[in-house]
Formats: structure tokens, sequence, C-alpha cells
């Protein structure tokens, strides 16, 4: 059976970091689908442990030249780690600058003292950013080359070089020296990293925020005692006290009380929801009235707020479609950027210049260009949108539907329970109460919100329910059952026609469905004996969500299982006016289908199980919270509460993220465009002096350069339903 393994690895620091890890671990039979974000630090595949175990994966990724760490542990690349190693970079680095320009700052120094004292002092800078070498040399050896290899060839080469004139100024000789280079460039970059490490620490603000939402004790009652015990300790069956003001521990079911809870970190609704006995409540949520007895159903990765943690990590570690164009680019770059080094060295030694001048090029292309920024460009704005997306209650499933959501320019919903309630009512029936009896009978063994509108208004009418056999649902028409060696038929005119049952109560059911009900028919051993009207109240938000997605320039449809006078009576009151009536689960899918063939990307809404085929076929399937687990399966959206202006915020964030994907790839490939001309010596052809400064402003350009990428994807975060 194919598994997901999702790994936490350390030393990746660029796209080209991502591809040489994606490479080996294609190479391994079993494994499919590798996926490495260096944002996050992780590495997600699909495996067949039949065919390959977890720790061939892990030593594969080990053999590659990085780490795979173990849950919680404190990784090389954390903001902590870079820090320490950047104080001391800076500490020493300052006066190694310093020292190389003595003469600006009216110093006076020997020149083999002040040599001598730059190594000295450039030693300690070259230890702190070891981690540059360790990982970029044998990356080079391996010929896959890594940003860290670039870093590590130009301040390695500074230092080198200004070595070996070291020596020479020990013997009496003369030379510029780039020991400020070598430090200058090593702390430049590490300054870069601590302030990029700690943004993509930001990026996942919301996953941080949801995991601080669970307390780490809780109330309980034992032997008639109330104690305190860690949530680890708690147990299925626990019984918890909740007072106001306290968060809920985990999932439970109330036993006694009522309460008002905040339930806004799941479904982005601010308004506290009313429970009462036998209400579920969630883990995280927080009561805000009322006290409150339940009991534990469900602990650790089965709560709902653990799911919803897991469901955005998940989405976070997979790869958007529009990031292959950055990896093509990703695999070439650092191999061209390292020919470009060489050929600009040489041709400026043919052109006449000497070798310290050539160095000095060849150093600042290697430092300036910057792979970081286009492998930064997709995976930071789907990190942050998909944690905004969470935050007013959204869950994209992968990288690619939060991707594919910014291209929908048509949607399409289902009726009954996306755009209405979803609590359907009798609201008519002709011509007794054997209708409602019979139907009620036939409907017992159902779950569809129509047999829980006819069992209630049995009730309503005092009718006891008799058991039935053979129970048969058909989705989208009906069902039929024998009770008491009658066959009860209840559904919809396409199915009492496909039965053979002759239509009666013609003109009552078109006065019904004039008034938007849903018309559904009984029969007892192939006769008609009656018919009911089920009715569904329209959501409040149905009507301004419509209007929002117009503003959108989106197209809006509605396919409905409903005869087309109810249909239609539903979309006249929301604004819609492409309607399909009277749809099978096969009709759906065919109607999504249409709109695809002419070019368009369908979003499907639905809620029902007769949803997921349309729901898997469309572009973007989303499913609303009430709908069932089946929808919610097949859909690549889910809406964490039934407000379907959600629809709107979901393609909204979805535009937002594509926008800033794409402007974040234009500055990454634009910058690289026109730096790498620059480092590679053309303002010298127009004037300019001081090469020599050059390395140290292309460590500072390239360290801007991520930081640019990295600070417009938190812009996502201003993002706004």
């Amino acid at each position: 059976m194919i598994e997901k393994l999702v790994l936490r690895v350390d030393g990746m620091s660029c796209a080209a970091c991502s591809a040489r890890i994606e490479k080996a671990l294609s190479k391994l039979d079993g494994v499919s689908e590798p996926y490495a974000n260096f944002t996050a630090g992780k590495v997600s595949l699909m495996y067949d442990p039949e065919i390959v175990d977890r720790e061939t994966i892990e030593d594969t990724i080990t053999s590659a030249g990085y780490t795979v760490v173990k849950k919680d542990a404190q990784t090389d690349d954390s903001s902590r780690s870079i820090l320490i190693s950047l104080v001391i970079c800076v500490v020493f680095s300052i006066p190694v600058v310093v020292l190389s320009m003595g003469s600006m700052f009216g110093l006076e120094i020997d020149d083999k003292i002040s040599a001598i004292a730059q190594l000295i002092l450039t030693i300690p800078v070259i230890i702190a950013g070891r981690r540059f070498f360790i990982r970029g040399i044998p990356a080079l050896l391996a010929r896959s080359p890594t940003m860290d290899t670039l870093v590590a060839l130009g301040s390695g080469t500074a230092f080198l070089y200004s070595l070996y004139l070291t020596m020479m100024v020990i013997d009496g000789g003369t030379g510029h020296l780039y020991y400020e280079s070598a430090a200058m460039i090593i702390s430049l970059v590490s300054v870069g990293k601590y302030l990029e490490s700690r943004s993509k620490e930001r990026t996942n603000d919301a996953v941080n925020g949801l995991r601080g939402l669970a307390p780490s004790t809780a109330n309980v009652i034992v032997d008639d005692k109330e104690v305190t015990k860690p949530v680890s300790e708690l147990a299925i069956g626990d019984v918890l006290i909740i007072r106001p003001g306290e968060r809920v521990p985990t999932d439970s079911t109330i036993i006694s009380g009522n309460g008002s809870l905040d339930e806004s970190m799941l479904t982005g609704e601010s308004m506290p929801v009313d429970k009462t006995t036998g209400d579920q409540i969630f883990g995280g949520t927080t009561n805000t009235n009322g006290s409150i007895k339940a009991e534990v159903s469900a602990l650790g990765d089965d709560t709902v707020l653990s799911k919803i943690i897991m469901t955005i990590e998940e989405t976070q570690s997979t790869k958007a479609p529009i990031a292959r164009l950055a990896d093509r680019v990703a695999r070439v770059f650092v191999p061209a950027v390292i020919s470009i080094a060489i050929v600009s060295a040489v041709m400026w030694l043919l052109a006449g210049k000497d070798i310290a001048f050539a160095m000095t090029v060849a150093i600042s292309v290697l430092v300036i260009s910057c792979p970081c920024a286009m492998g930064l460009a997709t995976p930071m704005a789907i990190t942050v949108g998909t944690g905004k997306a969470a935050e007013c209650g959204i869950l994209f499933k992968d990288a690619a539907a939060l991707e594919r959501a910014g291209r929908i320019d048509t949607v399409i919903f289902d009726k009954t329970g996306t755009i209405t309630e979803g609590r359907p009512v009798v609201s008519a029936y002709y011509p007794s109460d054997d209708a409602i009896r019979f139907a009620a009978i036939a409907e017992y063994g159902s779950e569809h919100p129509i047999a829980h509108a006819v069992i209630d208004k049995a009730r309503s009418l005092g009718i006891s329910i008799q058991d039935n056999s053979e129970f048969i649902s058909s989705i989208g028409s009906g069902v039929r059952c024998i009770s008491e060696g009658q066959t009860i038929i209840v559904g919809n005119s396409r199915m009492m026609e496909s039965e053979g049952i002759v239509m009666q109560y013609s003109d009552e059911a078109r006065m019904m469905e004039s008034d938007g009900c849903t018309v559904i028919y009984v029969a007892i051993d192939g006769r008609m004996i009656g018919i009911i009207g089920i009715s569904d109240n329209i959501r409040e938000a149905s009507i301004d969500a419509i209007s929002k997605l117009k503003e959108l320039d989106i197209s809006v449809g509605m396919v409905t299982g409903d005869a087309e006078p109810a249909a239609m009576a539903v979309a006249s009151k929301v604004g819609i006016t492409n309607v399909t009536f009277g749809a099978l689960p096969d009709d759906k899918v065919m109607a999504v289908k249409r709109l695809q063939a002419t070019g368009k990307d369908v979003a499907m809404a639905g809620d029902g199980i007769n949803d997921a085929p349309a729901l898997i076929q469309s572009d973007l399937g989303i499913a609303v919270a009430s709908g069932t687990d089946i929808a919610m399966d097949s859909a690549d959206a889910v809406l964490m509460n039934d407000d379907i202006g959600n629809v709107v915020t979901t393609i909204r964030i979805g535009r937002a993220t594509l926008k800033n994907i794409k402007e974040n790839l234009f500055w990454a490939f634009c910058y690289n465009v026109v730096c790498i001309p620059i480092a590679a010596g053309l303002p010298y052809v127009f004037g300019m002096s001081l090469m020599h400064q050059m390395p140290m402003f292309s460590a500072a350009a390239m360290s801007m350069s991520s930081l640019c990428v990295v600070a417009n994807a938190l812009r996502l975060k201003r993002f706004r339903a």
C-alpha cells in the first residue's frame, strides 16, 4: 500500500539543494513524487513500504549531504544557531574591514602586522561559517553545486588568494589582500540567512498559533473529585469540567451543562456557538459562557485541531505546478554561474587586467548570484497563503489546489445544502397524512436530509413509524422498501417513471414547485398515493456571495437534482441564470466537463455524496462543512463553516497567492539578469574604479534579494476576507 512520508531535513539552503535531494530520491525503486521544500525544511514523498523502507530513504538523503532530524530537535539552520554564528562573524569581520582600509581611518600599520592580524581575525569567521564549506564543497564534487557552493567558492577563493599574498608580504612583497571580502561575504550572507530564517518562522504563524491553542492541562473528575491532569495523560471516556474562559483540552461530548463556545480558530466565524448536552466540542476552542461537563471522545492526532494542523503542513510540503519553472532553472543555475565567473575572469585577463582584478570579478559573480530567491518565490507564498486560508476557515489539501483557486473563472453550486441551508422541512403534502406515514416508513433507513424532514413531520403529527425491510437507496432518485408486505417507493418523478408508476396530482405538484418546493412522490404497490413538498431556506450569505463572485468577473451556475420549477425558483432569488436541473451525479459531471471543454477553469461547490464525482472532475472541488465525509474526501478545499461567502474568499486568496508567486519569480529572474553583468565588471567599463569592494557589495545584494522575496510573501499576511 502506498504511504506518504514527510521528513524534517537540515542543510537545504536553496532550490539547487531541493533539486539534488529530489534527484537522489527519484532513483529509488518504490519512491514517487519526491518534493524537497527548503523553505519549510521538509521532504515529502510517496513510497511503497514493501519495496523500500524508511531507513533506506533517510540514508539516501544523508548520502546526498543533508541531515534527517528527529521531531522537535534543534537544527543547524534554526534562527538561534544562525544568530550565534552571525555574532561571531560580525565581531571579527568589523576589525578586518578597519584594518584593510586603515589608511581611510588614519591608521598607519605595518603591512606585515596588518596582514597577519587580518589573517588571524578572518579564521574565526571562516570557522563560524563552516556550514557553507561543509555543504557547498561536497555538493560541487558531486556535480550538484548549490548556493552554499557559490558562497564557499567566493569566500574560500578570496581567503586562499589573500593567504598566498600574506606569505609574499611577509617575505617583503606587496599586494592587495581580500580578507575583508572573505569575512564580509560570510557575515553578510549570514545576516541575510538569519533574517530569512526569522521571516520563515513568521510564515508559519498560523500553524504555530493553532498548536498553541490546546491547553497543556485539563480539569478531570476522578472518584467524584476534581483533579488537574496533563492532557497527554487523558483517556477516552474521562469526564472534563470546562468553566467560562477556559479552553477545551480535547475533542469531547457534552454530558451536562450549557455553554457558548468560540470556534473561530476552526471556522473563522467570530460569533460564539451555543452548545448543550449531546453536542460535540473541539479541543482548542474557548468556553465563553456557562459551565460544562464533557466526556473525552478523541485524543492526540485524532482531534479536529490536530487534523487541521496536519492538513496545513501537508499542503505546505507539496509543490505547486508554477514552481516547476523555477525548479528547471535552478537545476542549471549554479553550474551556469560558475561557468560565467570563470569566463568573466578569463576575459578580463585576456583584456590585460591583472590576476587580482580577475579574481575579484570571479568572486563577485559567484557571490551576487542568488538561486535562493527563485527557490523561495513559490514555497514562501504557498506557506503564507495556506496559513491565511486556515485563519479564514478554509483548508486546502495541497499547494496545487491553492494555485488552481487563483485561476478559477467559473463556479458551479449545488443547490441543497450549499446555496440552501440543507435543513429541509415539509411545507406541504397532499392529499392526506398517509403520504407522510408511508414516506416516513420508507425513509426510516436513510440519512438524507429529506428523510429527516419527512420523519420529523411524521413525529410532529403523532404518526408511529413502522419497521421496513429490503431498504434500497438510489442516489439522486429516491428509496424503496417493503413494510407489512407492501412495496413502498418514495422519490422524484424520474424514479416513478422508471418504476412504471402512473403520475398523479400534477396540478398540486406544480403549485408546490412554483413556491420553490422540491416535490417527492409516494407510491404503494405501484400506485401513487400522495405527494410531499419539501422546502429549504436559502442561506443568508448565498445572495451576497454570488453577487461578489460576479464582481470578480466569475461566471456562476447551479446544478441540482430538483425539477425545473423548484430549481428556477431558488436560482432567481440568488441571481443565477445558468441552471442545470433534474441532474443525476453523472449529469453534474457532464455539466463540469462541458464548461471545461470551452476552456473554463471550473470550481464546483457541493456537500452531498451525489456531488462527489463532480467535485473530483472540477478544477477545484469545494466542500462545505456540513457536507458528507465522501464530499469532503473528494474536494480539493474544505470550508470549515457553512458560509458559502468563503467560496469568494477561497478564490480571492488563491488569486492573491498566485499574484505574489509571479511577483516573486519576476523579481528573482530580473535580479539575476541585472546583477550578474554588474558583478562581471560592467561598471568598470563605465569608469568605476573600486572593483575590489565589489565582493562585499555582491554579498549584501545577494542577501537583500532573498529578503525581498520573503518580505513580499509576508505581505499576504495582510490579506483580509
